[in-house]
C-alpha cells in the first residue's frame, strides 16, 4: 500500500510538472509569435516609408486588424461641406520633382526634421522629430497671404495604439516669428476626439471624431477680412467672425509623442495648396456671367472627383436650386502635360463628372451642358506647379 501511494504521488508530481511545463512552453511560444507579428508590422511600415514594397504588396492601411480603421467617410457625408478654395493659387506642392530621402526643396525648416518619402506609391513629406517639426513654404515675402486666402493640405493620422502614441497635435503659425501658435488642434488619443483652440484659448475647436487611423484626412482653412473658418474633412471645427491675428505667412508645426522604444512614429503631409480668393461665387456669376475655379481636384490623369472638392459643387447646387431659370455650360480645362487629344478627352470627362455630381443632388440634367477644351486657352505659360494648378480649372458659364 505504501509503495502504491508513493507511486501515485510520483505520477501526480510528474503530471503536474509536465502540465506546468507545457503551459510555460505555450506562453513562450505565444510571446514569440506576438513579437514576430509586431516585428513584421514594424518592418512593413519601415519598408513603406522608404519606398520599398512588402512581400505580399499589402499597404500599411491593412496592417491593423481593428475594423475601426476602415474609413466610412462616404461622399454623402460631404453634402453639407461649404468650403470653397481660392481661385488664384500662389503655392502648390505635389512633390513630383522631389528626390526620395531629401529635404523638400520648396520648403524652409524652422524646427525638427523633414524629408520626402514614398508612401503607397506617392511622394509625401515625412516629419519625424520627437521634439516637434515646423516647416513653412519658401516664398519671396513675409506677407503673402493677404486679406482673402485659403489653405488646404492632407495629413496622415497614424495608428495611435500600434505606435503607442499618447500625444499628437498640429500648431498653425500665421506670423513669421513662429514662436507662438495661432491655432492648435490636438488629437485626443483616449477619447478619439479633436481638441484645441483658434485665435486664443477661449475659442475652442469643436469636438468631433478623429476618424480612421493610418489614413489621410483633409484640412481646409479659409480667411476673409478677419473671418476665420477651419474644416477637418467634411466637418467645420472653427468659425470665428473676428480672428485676432493678422495672418501674413503660413507655418505648420506637427508634434507626435510616443511611449514606443522603436523608431519615432512618422507624420506625413501632402497636397499643400495656398490660394488667394475664395467665396463670392454668386456675386461673380451675377457680375461676370461665370464662375471659374481650379479647386475641383481630380486624381492625376483621371476624372474621379476628390471629396474635398464637393464644397464647390454643393454651392453650385444651392445656387441652381435658388435660381430655377439658370442653366450652365460646364467647361473643363487641363494643363499642358500630355498629348492634345488625351487632354481634350480628359477635360470633357472631368466636366461630365462635375455635371453628374450636380445631377445626383437633384438638378435636372438638361440644365447643364458639358464642354471640354483640353489645354486650350491657357491662363499662363504652365512653367511652375502653381501655373499648372491654375490652368487645371472648371468654368461654370451662365447661359
Amino acid at each position: 500500500m505504501k509503495k502504491t501511494t508513493t507511486l501515485f504521488l510520483t505520477l501526480l508530481m510528474i503530471f503536474a510538472f509536465t502540465e506546468n511545463s507545457e503551459a510555460q512552453l505555450w506562453k513562450r511560444l505565444k510571446k514569440k509569435a506576438e513579437d514576430a507579428l509586431v516585428k513584421g508590422a514594424e518592418d512593413k511600415i519601415d519598408k513603406t516609408i522608404n519606398g520599398e514594397t512588402t512581400a505580399d504588396n499589402e499597404s500599411i492601411e491593412n496592417d491593423d486588424e481593428d475594423s475601426e480603421l476602415v474609413s466610412n467617410d462616404t461622399p454623402n457625408l460631404w453634402r453639407n461641406f461649404r468650403f470653397v478654395p481660392g481661385e488664384d493659387v500662389i503655392f502648390y506642392d505635389d512633390l513630383k520633382t522631389e528626390e526620395i530621402g531629401e529635404f523638400p526643396a520648396r520648403w524652409d525648416l524652422i524646427k525638427g526634421s523633414a524629408e520626402v518619402a514614398r508612401l503607397n506609391g506617392e511622394k509625401v513629406i515625412i516629419l519625424m522629430s520627437k521634439d516637434g517639426n515646423t516647416i513653412t513654404p519658401l516664398m519671396k515675402s513675409t506677407d503673402y497671404l493677404g486679406d482673402e486666402f485659403t489653405i488646404e493640405y492632407d495629413l496622415l493620422i497614424p495608428n495611435f495604439r500600434q505606435e503607442k502614441i499618447w500625444w499628437m497635435s498640429q500648431n498653425i503659425h500665421f506670423t513669421p516669428k513662429f514662436q507662438y501658435e495661432d491655432v492648435q488642434v490636438r488629437f485626443n488619443v483616449n477619447s478619439d476626439k479633436l481638441l484645441g483652440w483658434a485665435s486664443n484659448s477661449e475659442f475652442k475647436i469643436e469636438n468631433i471624431a478623429i476618424g480612421a487611423q493610418n489614413e489621410w484626412h483633409h484640412i481646409s482653412i479659409s480667411y476673409y477680412k478677419g473671418k476665420y473658418k477651419m474644416y477637418y474633412d467634411s466637418k467645420r471645427i472653427s468659425n470665428l467672425p473676428n480672428f485676432d491675428v493678422k495672418p501674413t505667412v503660413f507655418g505648420l508645426e506637427l508634434i507626435c509623442l510616443t511611449r514606443s522604444k522603436k523608431a519615432h512614429p512618422y507624420i506625413a503631409l501632402k497636397n499643400v495648396r495656398i490660394a488667394h480668393g475664395g467665396g463670392e461665387m454668386y456675386k461673380r456669376i451675377i457680375t461676370e456671367g461665370k464662375y471659374v475655379t481650379n479647386g475641383i481636384i481630380f486624381d492625376s490623369g483621371k476624372a474621379k472627383i476628390k471629396k474635398p472638392s464637393l464644397g464647390i459643387i454643393n454651392k453650385i447646387v444651392s445656387i441652381l436650386k435658388d435660381n430655377s431659370d439658370w442653366n450652365f455650360d460646364i467647361v473643363g480645362y487641363t494643363d499642358n502635360e500630355g498629348a492634345d487629344a488625351i487632354n481634350l478627352k480628359l477635360s470633357e470627362e472631368r466636366a461630365n463628372a462635375v455635371k453628374q455630381a450636380i445631377v445626383e443632388q437633384g438638378i435636372k440634367t438638361e440644365r447643364l451642358t458639358v464642354i471640354g477644351k483640353g489645354k486650350a486657352e491657357a491662363l499662363n505659360s504652365n512653367s511652375t506647379p502653381e501655373e499648372k494648378a491654375n490652368n487645371r480649372r472648371v468654368a461654370f458659364v451662365k447661359k
